[in-house]
């Protein structure tokens, strides 16, 4: 596994190296601390499995560093990681060809499930901030989920259901399964089930039906 890390904090670059070393044994890693060190390494070498990229770094505009990068080397896989999280910037990452937009305050279990599911072909984003995210622009395509909520409550059961709430917090299936004391492949089991029934491609789809569903429940609670 090669990643690229790019990020003009040593203390980041870092963390990240700790954290994705940890989880992905033998892996390779590029670092860089600028736009200009990025593309010096992408010169060099294209095939990483990703590049995990902070959006705000000195030589270039956070914007038009994203968007060459996305352009130019159009097969790799970029996901940001950043200190931003407010919708308008996730929602523009996504549509310059980020893969992913992982907030610098996840938890090291959250960072690595990201990963991992942006590697295996999914997009990350912020479970808190999907359903803003994800809304389209006037001018743009409808970004649709294809299942409504009566419809999930209908088709899912019970545990499904508890488990696609979770998906809704951004939990990982390590920590679902620690929630709910179940191995952590029957959580993957149950995931797969939950896309399934809902008939959706990824469990960011199935994070914004959970969080949806938490608030409907949530205010429920608050009526009785």
């Amino acid at each position: 596994m090669d990643f690229l890390i790019a990020d003009d904090h040593n203390v980041v670059i870092a963390g990240l190296k700790g954290a994705l070393a940890d989880a992905f044994e033998g892996a390779n890693f590029s670092l860089a601390h600028d736009p200009r060190e990025v593309f010096d390494l992408l010169g060099r070498k294209s095939d990483y499995d990703l590049a995990l990229v902070d959006l705000k770094m000195p030589g270039m505009d956070s914007f038009e560093f994203l968007e060459r990068l996305c352009q130019q080397f159009k097969s790799l896989k970029v996901a940001v990681i950043s200190g931003l999280d407010d919708p308008e910037t996730i929602k523009k990452a996504i549509a310059l060809g980020a893969v992913g937009f992982i907030p610098k305050s996840v938890s090291e279990d959250t960072l690595i499930n990201a990963v991992r599911l942006v590697l295996r072909g999914d997009t990350y984003l912020p479970p808190h901030l999907l359903k803003v995210a994800m809304e389209p622009d006037p001018d743009e395509g409808a970004l649709e989920i294809p299942v409504d909520l009566k419809h999930a409550y209908d088709v899912l059961t019970e545990r499904q259901k508890e488990i696609l709430l979770l998906l809704g917090e951004g939990r990982s299936n390590k920590d679902i399964a620690r929630r709910l004391d179940l191995s952590e492949n029957t959580i993957k089991v149950h995931v797969s089930g939950v896309l399934r029934a809902l008939n959706l491609n990824n469990r960011t789809q199935a994070g914004v039906i959970g969080e949806k569903m938490r608030h409907i429940q949530a205010a429920q609670d608050i009526g009785e």
